[in-house]
């Protein structure tokens, strides 16, 4: 009753609240308005969301359902047929086998005990008395046999003794020492080539600049070797074997490994050294295997480098028996050559298979080696030129950080006759250079510190020349440098210009000179004119000296010297270019030819092999003609030189002291200071200077640069 009378109040004032009094304000009655909008609390859940899940729940179940009663469908269907399979089975292997198998099993076990009770019987009566070990003793007391062992006593403790050393011996073997047994000898006759079945050789013709004639020849065996069946049925028959013949490092073998990267086909590399035992008939059984392994896997690609060692010429059997030239090395090489020509064209010559072979000694080569039919191309790598050596320096700086500031076309003008593996070489050395400096990226010092520790040598720090010497090395190498400088500016001399100058011993030398080749059409027509200023260029080494020094000169400009004289004389004879027709052009007499047994051993070739002199000329007065006309020409050349450095003597002072002060400096600085000491500037303004060994202008120009590089490299 109290309950009922409690929830009766509460439900009128509920009443009161929401239907306030007529004689409220209007204020409260939109207060009270306002609070039970706010207060009331939305419909939720949402009626039409309500439905739709209730929908989807349905769904939901009704599909369970389904997926329940098909999963007790099938799983009854597949236990019944489990049942019944093992049923089968299990009556099967009561009812039909084991009646088939009991007597067979009944028998092998009788047989198997039988045989066991008869060894041990016999094992019993071996042991038993008057057994094997009686019939033994009396063998060993009758026939003398006793006094033999007595006898082999000695010699038995000496084959123990010889066990125990071998023993011994082989217990410190490495550990990867492996025990002769007769899979050595099988494996010994046959051929370890480095075998690349899917052709990943990691190389293709991207990676091979600079010897583009080359790559261009090589394409039709790629085209081949990638659709064999296209020749087949045009009837072609594709180049067998090519042989790749160069100077060492011109990339023979990285062009072989292009091969079958492009192609796509096995390669398989041996070295002809590779091939020579010491048994006789192993090199060919190689050459054999080799082949064979080839024809199974073709169209391939076979490659044996340095063929010389393999393939010499055949000297034959001399009839005289103290000839120790043909001995069982020989005969074993030829057997080896014999089988490898067989291999290339003989009675069956391996369609499919591509044969490379790379020398650089092609004249040692057997001439049945080289006739159509075995090596039908012959192509030869030559070192490449400033072009193809710039596409060389390209291909490595991709590997290496080099800085965006390093001019590669210079030093591929710069270094003539150089192969892809010294300026791959150049490259690492400046790498090494960079991280020795502690340089984030390889710069332009880097790179010609390189240059300098490849071709002269690495800084010498035992030796240290005086202050004189210094002088005078200064003194040559800056006359040199200047004299071109000169000539190219008030001649418009088409002679090389200096890169830079150093006086640091290198090597074998106390100082150099470093100047910037010219394009190669400049020195396949040279003209006079151009003769006639590089002579007087070797001479301004002397003719500084002259200047600066008065007579006083030293032997520091010999080499120079030396060279001068026999350009001279190449211009007078040889070329015939100084009052023709005098002279005519008939070679050097000073020239011997080498007495050497033997092809020739340069792989480069010398400029002056064309000129070798066999005999003497008939002429006998011409070497003093020719002496005369070189030293009238050299004194000509040398006075003019003198006149030269003469107007420009206070030029040629200021950077001899700022080489003494700087150990190296480099074109542009001479190119300064001729800028800023014109001809026939007073000496006497040097002297004055505060420092006469500086250039702060430019040396300020200099560092402003270098910090902008470094900013760059650092972003």
């Amino acid at each position: 009753m109290f309950e009922l009378r409690n929830k009766h109040s509460e439900s009128k004032e509920l009443e009161d609240v929401a239907t306030p009094h007529p004689s409220l304000s209007l204020s409260y009655k939109l207060n009270l308005v306002m609070q039970s909008w706010v207060g009331r609390a939305p419909d939720y859940p949402h009626p039409v969301a309500s439905s739709i899940s209730s929908r989807v729940m349905v769904e939901l179940g009704v599909l369970t359902a389904a997926m329940a009663a098909a999963a007790v469908v099938v799983g009854g269907f597949l236990a019944s047929a489990v049942f019944a399979v093992t049923s089968f089975v299990f009556a099967l292997a009561v009812y039909v086998l084991w009646p088939v198998a009991k007597p067979f099993l009944k028998l092998f076990v009788g047989l198997t005990f039988g045989i066991l009770e008869r060894i041990g019987d016999k094992i019993v009566d071996i042991f038993s008395d008057g057994g094997i070990f009686s019939k033994l003793y009396e063998v060993y007391i009758f026939g003398g046999v006793s006094s033999s062992i007595q006898m082999l006593k000695p010699i038995l403790l000496v084959f123990c003794t010889m066990v125990i050393l071998v023993r011994f011996t082989l217990s410190r073997r490495p550990k990867n020492f492996r025990k002769w047994d007769i899979w050595q000898g099988i494996e010994f006759s046959q051929s370890k080539p480095q075998a690349r079945v899917d052709g990943s050789t990691g190389v293709t013709f991207n990676d091979v600049a600079g010897i583009e004639e080359a790559v261009e020849e090589l394409q039709e065996l790629v085209r081949y070797l990638k659709n064999p069946e296209l020749f087949d049925k045009m009837g072609i028959k594709p180049p067998h074997g090519v042989l790749l013949e160069g100077p060492p490092g011109c990339g023979k073998t990285l062009v072989a490994k292009a091969i079958a990267g492009e192609a796509g086909v096995p390669f398989y590399q041996m070295a002809g050294s590779e091939f020579v035992e010491v048994l006789v008939g192993v090199g060919s059984a190689r050459i054999r295997d080799l082949f064979k392994r080839a024809k199974v896997n073709r169209p391939s690609v076979i490659f044996i480098d340095e063929i010389d060692a393999l393939a010499t010429r055949r000297q034959g059997i001399f009839s005289d028996s103290s000839d120790q030239q043909y001995n069982a090395a020989t005969q074993e090489r030829e057997t080896t050559l014999n089988q490898l020509l067989i291999e290339l064209d003989g009675f069956d010559t391996g369609k499919g298979v591509i044969f490379l072979g790379a020398t650089n000694r092609r004249d040692l080569l057997d001439p049945a080696l080289l006739r159509p039919g075995r090596f039908d191309r012959k192509i030869r790598i030559r070192p490449p030129n400033a072009k193809g050596r710039m596409e060389i320096l390209k291909v490595h700086a991709r590997k290496v950080k080099l800085s965006e500031h390093v001019d590669l076309s210079t030093y591929a003008q710069n270094l003539p006759g150089w192969t892809g593996a010294r300026l791959a070489q150049l490259l690492q050395e400046a790498a090494l250079v960079a991280v020795r400096k502690s340089h984030k990226a390889i710069l332009q010092p880097d790179v010609d510190e390189a240059v300098d520790r490849l071709t002269v040598g690495p800084k010498r720090v035992g030796i240290e020349l005086g202050y004189q010497g210094q002088c005078r090395r200064a003194t040559t190498e800056v006359g040199t440098a200047m004299t071109s400088h000169l000539l190219r500016r008030l001649e418009n001399a088409k002679v090389e210009c200096c890169d830079r100058i150093s006086i640091n011993p290198r090597g074998q030398t106390l100082s150099q000179v470093v100047f910037h080749r010219l394009d190669d059409e400049s020195y396949m027509f040279e003209r006079r004119p151009q003769l006639l200023h590089r002579l007087q260029v070797l001479l301004g080494g002397r003719a500084a000296e002259e200047v600066i020094f008065g007579r006083d000169t030293s032997k520091a400009s010999v080499n120079y010297l030396a060279d001068a004289s026999w350009l001279a004389r190449k211009i007078i004879t040889v070329w015939n270019l100084e009052n023709p027709l005098v002279i005519h052009g008939e070679p050097p007499p000073w020239r011997k030819k080498a007495k050497f047994v033997g092809p020739r051993l340069d792989f480069e070739g010398s400029l002056y092999d064309d000129y070798d002199l066999i005999e003497p000329p008939v002429n006998f007065d011409l070497d003093d003609e020719v002496a005369k006309r070189t030293e009238q020409l050299m004194s000509d050349m040398y006075g003019r030189t003198v006149a030269l450095l003469r107007r420009h003597h206070a030029a040629l002072l200021k950077t001899v002291k700022v080489l003494l002060n700087q150990k190296e400096i480099g074109g542009d600085e001479i190119e300064f200071i001729l800028n800023n000491y014109p001809a026939n500037t007073p000496t006497s303004l040097i002297l004055e200077e505060r420092d006469p060994g500086s250039l702060p202008l430019f040396k300020q120009n200099q560092e402003q640069g270098l910090e902008l590089e470094y900013n760059l490299l650092t972003r």
